[in-house]
């Protein structure tokens, strides 16, 4: 279980008890979302790997076993439960924001930080990942039109984030150092208000 909610150090208090990183498949929400949690001296949850852990399956297996309302239902009851507390850096699964409860859930407890990448950056990435473990948005005649056609669907969804930060040309470190200088910045404009 360590390795899926940890704390690092004393927490930063902001006015939003949590932060949310949703976007696409490879955008790098996990790997932000452990740097950002030690920064902030937060607790880092990633949904995917608490589903994960909970029920012993991966989630493809979910997918292809219990059908994708299972794996929704699993994934809005473990973000509901890791926005309830505070000081949570919460990595969403991609398709999270396609619930609409699950959006509004987001807007009212954390600073909404959508991650973004362009299909073929999406693409290369997948498939670099693929060579440690199998991905299922490359299955198929045609992976880019796949990923092209998933990211318009929820292109709106993806729009309604506090923050948008294309990760296509920055590393992880930038990421980070751009939401905690933009979050930083919220906090320091509503003291001086």
């Amino acid at each position: 279980m360590d390795s899926v909610v940890m704390r690092q150090r004393q927490p930063v208090t902001l006015r939003k008890p949590n932060i949310a990183l949703t976007g696409f498949s490879t955008t790098g929400k996990s790997t932000v979302c452990r740097r950002l949690a030690a920064a902030l001296g937060w607790y880092r949850v990633d949904t995917d790997d608490l589903i994960t852990v909970t029920t012993g399956k991966p989630i493809e297996v979910i997918f292809r076993d219990d059908g994708e309302p299972t794996f929704r239902a699993l994934e809005s009851a473990v973000l509901a439960a890791s926005l309830a507390g505070r000081d949570n850096v919460v990595a969403t699964g991609g398709g999270a924001v396609i619930s609409p409860a699950n959006r509004a859930l987001m807007r009212e407890r954390a600073w909404v930080v959508c991650l973004s990448a362009q299909p073929e950056t999406v693409l290369a990435r997948l498939a670099e990942a693929a060579r440690i473990e199998p991905r299922p948005l490359l299955a198929g005649a045609d992976p880019l039109a796949r990923i092209t056609a998933l990211l318009e669907q929820r292109r709106a969804f993806y729009a309604e984030a506090d923050l948008i930060v294309e990760t296509d040309a920055l590393t992880p470190a930038d990421v980070t150092d751009i939401i905690l200088e933009w979050v930083l910045t919220q906090e320091t404009d509503r003291r001086l208000a």
